[in-house]
């Protein structure tokens, strides 16, 4: 599908065919990718990382005997549909081919909006195609940041099953909450990347002609790094509470196991001495010597629970 809108300093308008200056490919096939890039001379690996969003986002310039000067900007963004699915399925990238006079816009996700969002939400703001990618960047990290919140919440729900559960599926929840906190930071600082390269391109930042776009953008991109960190953190102490509470259940379990051992140690060595095949032992003739030789072994027994309790050996403290 391809939509074609004409950006002036003032308005955005829908234009027939592909006449306007902003032309809003989505849901394109690789045949149709690589015929673009065969019909604007551009080179051919500009679509190449678009499916692995933590590395996709990135900023390339060069000469192009069509498009003149241009800018290949490659943007991550995150989707929220289905916020329990797994990450990478969220991720997507999205493609800006910025010539001298045309801006070219990719969209291989087919549940992606983040073009109606940034046309409708900035319709009077957006005075340039520069300023199209800049809001694209600015809402794409609202969105980083939403996302964000919601694993700070799934964090928050972790560290109050702490306490009550170490389950196979709360360690399962545990494993995935960190993946996810991975793949967002290692995209953002991707991004991070990409957008410090693209403002120090003084022809861009001309024609964008909006400081304040600037220092947004700026402002953003470091207020969800300081995010991801924190997030990134508070994790990690509650997956050390887990590791905690695990190691401390081994413990517990483990003396249990070692306590049982001795008590009956101390009944089985009994039981060991009266097993010999031997003359003289006590009660070897008696009517009830195994009956007396039970009791002395489960006295035996309870004189060693007795030792241990005293050395208080079964306090948690």
């Amino acid at each position: 599908m391809k939509e074609s809108f004409q950006i002036s300093q003032h308005e955005i308008t829908r234009t027939q065919r592909a006449t306007g200056n902003l032309i809003i490919y989505k849901n394109v096939s690789t045949v149709d990718e690589q015929s673009f890039l065969k019909h604007y001379h551009l080179p051919k690996d500009v679509f190449y990382f678009d499916e692995l969003s933590p590395i996709a986002p990135r900023y390339e310039k060069i000469q192009n005997e069509l498009l003149g000067e241009t800018i290949i900007f490659v943007l991550a963004n995150v989707l929220h549909i289905g916020e329990k699915s797994v990450i990478e399925h969220r991720l997507e990238s999205h493609v800006f081919i910025l010539g001298e006079e045309k801006l070219f816009w990719f969209i291989k996700g087919t549940e992606s909006n983040l073009n109606q969002t940034v046309l409708e939400k900035h319709q009077k703001d957006i005075h340039s195609l520069q300023s199209v990618l800049i809001y694209a960047g600015l809402q794409a990290y609202t969105n980083f940041t939403k996302e964000l919140n919601q694993q700070k919440n799934r964090i928050d729900q972790l560290n109050e099953q702490a306490n009550q559960t170490t389950s196979n599926r709360i360690l399962l929840a545990v494993t995935e909450t960190e993946r996810n906190l991975i793949m967002l930071e290692h995209t953002i600082y991707s991004q991070e990347d990409a957008f410090e390269r693209l403002l120090k391109d003084k022809n861009f930042l001309e024609k964008l002609n909006n400081d304040l776009l600037v220092h947004d953008i700026k402002w953003y991109n470091r207020q969800v790094k300081k995010l991801v960190h924190v997030y990134r953190d508070l994790f990690d102490a509650v997956s050390s509470l887990f590791s905690a509470i695990v190691s401390n259940n081994l413990n517990k379990l483990m003396k249990f196991l070692s306590s049982l051992s001795l008590i009956l140690a101390a009944s089985g060595f009994i039981a060991e001495l009266w097993g010999m095949n031997t003359g003289g032992l006590f009660f070897e003739h008696h009517a009830y010597g195994t009956h007396i030789m039970i009791f002395i072994a489960f006295v035996a027994g309870l004189a060693m629970y007795l030792f241990l309790k005293n050395k208080k050996f079964f306090d948690d403290d």
